[in-house]
């Protein structure tokens, strides 16, 4: 197994901006532009999902996001969060809290990524709070981060795993959330 950067595996390491006029140039519909409260462990959520026009989008064109990004949250109190973009709210653009991990998928699946981010978390979390006032991880910290990375076969077999385990904790909260209703 190597240990690599995760700079040396994306395609992509960046973060976005809000739009001029911060809230007030939301729109009701349009790109979707992805906040930290979106990013979830594990989950994107629709939740105050913020929407922008084309114009808006087209400054913003460099942070497009695409199906199979990791998602991670980097400033604030929800720093370390982390999931993939939902398909379903393509295209999208994310804000300055928010970074887009691209893997490049002849070196890394996405998935593997997603799940060793958030194994990682606690060692994200403290270079999070290294020096600053405010939670934050760097475009460098991120670039940075070593990775245990085997081949592309035993990822995937890791993935197919731990995506049965989070299926299974799926439905047992689906069963108490009817149990308890």
């Amino acid at each position: 197994m190597a240990v690599v950067k995760l700079a040396d595996i994306c395609q992509k390491i960046g973060s976005g901006a809000t739009p001029r006029g911060g809230k007030e140039a939301y729109r009701a519909e349009g790109i979707a532009l992805v906040r930290s409260q979106n990013v979830l462990d594990f989950s994107f959520s629709s939740d105050g999902l913020a929407y922008i026009n084309d114009e808006q989008a087209d400054k913003l064109r460099n942070v497009g996001l695409q199906s199979g990004d990791v998602l991670l949250n980097i400033t604030g109190d929800s720093v370390a969060r982390a999931c993939l973009m939902d398909d379903d709210y393509l295209p999208g653009r994310v804000n300055q809290h928010v970074a887009i991990i691209r893997v490049d998928e002849s070196k890394a699946v996405n998935s593997y990524l997603l799940y060793y981010l958030q194994w990682r978390k606690s060692h994200l979390l403290q270079l999070a709070s290294a020096g600053a006032t405010r939670n934050a991880l760097t475009k460098g910290m991120i670039e940075q981060l070593e990775i245990d990375l085997p081949s592309l076969d035993e990822q995937r077999k890791v993935v197919g795993i731990l995506d049965s385990i989070q299926n299974k904790i799926k439905l047992n909260h689906e069963i108490n959330d009817n149990l308890a209703a």
